[in-house]
């Protein structure tokens, strides 16, 4: 049954703040440190970010939340293609502009897009041991091989018309289908106001809608993981248990393994979690154990000694000294920021859930994506409050129990960030942030219901003020500039 009371009450009252606060911190950055201010089309995408989101989802959700399920869930996609079609056109031609090539700055990309056309050239050839031919020539590892293989389908379909721009498309396609997975979670967990309003922050989510116009695996790995989850939750949450119903979900999982090792780890260790710890009204004893037999088994067919390896070299990253080295060099680098070395665990992990912070100002030229993301950073740590105060509620409520999977990949993959190299990096964020808008949509309809919470709503707006210029001292000063 769709919902048939207004819901767009529920978050109403966060949006006009936000927006007020954010161009408060914005303007305050720029006039502080006018000589170092963002170059005004990057500015122009940060302040459309933001309000596109905030006062967007508003609007979208009064429009639609009397929309029978399918009529909404169709708007939603085809409202999330448009905008991310027109931002991947955007980009395109910005590209182009600024780098002089449509496939952008060329890092990493200078790697998967010539790796997946020698696959094409290979198979024409008649040359189908793609593995072995990256393995060899390219020096490709296990866990690199799954973009390259994705652009190498699409180039194989494609021919020559295009090697950026028809995958953008795809990446679009991919990309609005990503609030309808998220919608089913939200409302198979919570409730149909839940999913809605879910579908709508991810479908808005500058984040979410800015690797759909860059090269990079982004999209189609965030695409995946929201794939897995709804597919794998769904299951494990149906009443007719069977292996068919977790079979493709582990397969998509799997794949996921060929994207970024720790990121499939992380997916199958939260599915191991639910067997675990999941309460036995939402998953009986029984399903528990052929569930986590069947995924153990897929682990090892298809991962084989990989798993050991790989699992072993994760463990020592975490017990060397390998990030503060890393945090090191980035502060002596040229045009690295001194006060780098003195992050690390301790500093990222209280803060995981929020960071990183918006880049206001141009402390370093070739920080294009920071200045250009500064609005969905800003979203990404305003938000981080509710998704905080929801875990806590579930912790203390025990309802964790009822939700550990995505409880479990959520904070699992975050824990995994923490005590690698790139917890600071938005990029390396991606996976998450589609489970983020979720959980802070659930954490906003708790809120709304005690004054006390929406109070410390005011001072978080505050303290975001001052974090943000504190950051963007920070981004300076580390440099000299200021």
């Amino acid at each position: 049954m769709y919902i048939k009371q207004p819901v767009t009450y529920l978050f109403r009252w966060i949006t006009s703040k936000a927006v007020l606060f954010y161009l408060v911190a914005f303007g305050l950055c720029s006039l502080i440190w006018s000589q170092y201010a963002m170059e005004y089309n990057y500015a122009i995408v940060s302040v459309v970010s933001v309000l596109l989101f905030f006062l967007g989802s508003v609007t979208i959700m009064q429009k639609n939340q009397y929309r029978p399920p399918k009529a909404f869930v169709k708007k939603i996609f085809w409202t999330g293609l448009f905008i991310r079609v027109v931002w991947a056109v955007y980009m395109y031609y910005l590209n182009i502009e600024v780098y002089g090539q449509a496939v952008g700055d060329g890092a990493d990309t200078e790697w998967y897009m010539p790796v997946a056309k020698a696959g094409v050239e290979a198979i024409k050839a008649g040359n189908w041991n793609i593995v072995d031919l990256w393995h060899t020539k390219w020096m490709a590892a296990y866990d690199d091989m799954g973009y390259p293989f994705w652009l190498m389908v699409e180039y194989f379909i494609f021919g020559d018309v295009s090697d950026v721009f028809l995958p953008f498309m795809v990446k679009c396609v991919v990309g609005a289908f990503c609030p309808i997975f998220i919608y089913n979670i939200g409302q198979r967990h919570w409730g149909e106001a839940v999913g809605r309003i879910a579908a709508v922050f991810v479908m808005l989510n500058p984040n979410m809608i800015y690797w759909c116009g860059n090269m990079l695996k982004e999209a189609e790995m965030v695409f995946l993981v929201c794939l897995f989850v709804d597919k794998m939750d769904g299951a494990l949450m149906g009443r007719n248990w069977s292996f068919m119903g977790l079979l493709p979900a582990s397969l998509v999982g799997l794949y996921i393994f060929t994207f970024r090792f720790s990121l499939g780890f992380v997916v199958f260790a939260a599915v191991m979690c639910e067997v675990v710890f999941a309460s036995s009204r939402v998953m009986a004893t029984g399903k528990k154990i052929l569930a986590g037999l069947m995924v153990a088994s897929m682990l090892l067919i298809g991962m084989g000694d990989r798993l050991r390896v790989q699992t072993r070299s994760i463990v020592d990253t975490v017990q060397s000294d390998q990030q503060q080295k890393n945090m090191e060099w980035r502060s002596k680098r040229k045009g690295g920021n001194s006060f780098a070395k003195y992050a690390g665990a301790a500093v990222f992990a209280p803060l995981i859930f929020t960071i990183p912070f918006p880049t206001f100002n141009n402390a370093q030229q070739s920080q294009i994506l920071q200045r250009m993301l500064s609005g969905g950073s800003y979203i990404k740590n305003i938000l981080s409050f509710f998704v905080i105060l929801i875990m806590f509620l579930m912790l203390f409520s025990k309802e964790w129990r009822r939700h550990v999977f995505i409880i479990a990949f959520t904070c699992g993959y975050l824990m995994a960030l923490v005590f690698s190299n790139f917890a600071q990096s938005g990029r390396f964020h991606m996976p998450v942030i589609p489970f983020l808008m979720l959980f802070a949509t659930y954490g906003i309809c708790a809120a709304y219901q005690n004054v006390k919470y929406r109070r410390w709503y005011n001072i978080v707006l505050g303290v975001e003020v001052v974090a943000c210029i504190a950051w963007n001292w920070f981004k300076l000063r580390g440099r000299g500039m200021v």
